[in-house]
């Protein structure tokens, strides 16, 4: 495993972040990081807030990895995570950012967690129309990542968000993520969705 797809994955996810407003302070650390040998701690409540932000059975684990990383500059755990994950055939991620938590039903009709989710919850309650453009670059840097360490895997995405965020979030992602989501069905779970474009 290169260390090139470990610069990659750790440059998406602070991306991925920036919209809890810890993308800059992040960029100081790995600044800091590459300059210094010592230590860095990052402030627990910062860490609560990306763990808050990406979840799931392997994106909580690369979050770990991420923060280890930063913290140690040590890369093998998360090249260990990378590894651990870049064969599998078959991920699954969750987007919710209006609070409907599509994970739990996810977790009741298939029987496990999402692998990835997203969840952003906004401070003031509601997201605000202002917020989209931030919330669907963060999005789509998260789903670029998962391709980044899924690149053939098929990809099933639950996506729980206002129709104008989700085409914004699509925009940014195009045809090159190959994602084929999952569409809530009311009161039945989910069924799959044919892909509008055929690979």
């Amino acid at each position: 495993m290169s260390i090139g797809l470990v610069t990659t994955v750790v440059g998406l996810l602070v991306d991925s972040v920036e919209v809890v407003r810890l993308g800059k302070e992040l960029k100081g650390y790995l600044s800091r990081r590459k300059s210094s040998d010592e230590r860095i701690d990052i402030p627990s409540d910062q860490e609560d807030r990306m763990k808050s932000l990406i979840g799931g059975v392997i994106g909580s684990k690369l979050v770990d990895a991420f923060i280890s990383y930063v913290e140690s500059g040590d890369p093998g755990p998360m090249m260990e995570v990378i590894d651990g994950v870049e064969r599998r055939k078959e991920v699954s991620a969750s987007i919710d950012v209006i609070g409907r938590n599509p994970e739990v039903m996810y977790r009741r009709q298939f029987g496990r967690d999402p692998d990835y989710i997203y969840k952003y919850v906004p401070d003031q309650g509601g997201l605000s129309v202002k917020e989209f453009p931030l919330v669907a670059f963060s999005s789509a840097k998260f789903l670029e990542l998962i391709n980044n360490l899924h690149p053939s895997a098929k990809k099933r995405l639950i996506l729980s968000a206002p129709v104008i965020l989700g085409f914004q979030i699509g925009q940014l992602v195009g045809t090159t993520a190959k994602f084929y989501p999952l569409h809530l069905v009311r009161e039945s779970g989910y069924a799959e969705v044919s892909p509008v474009v055929r690979y």
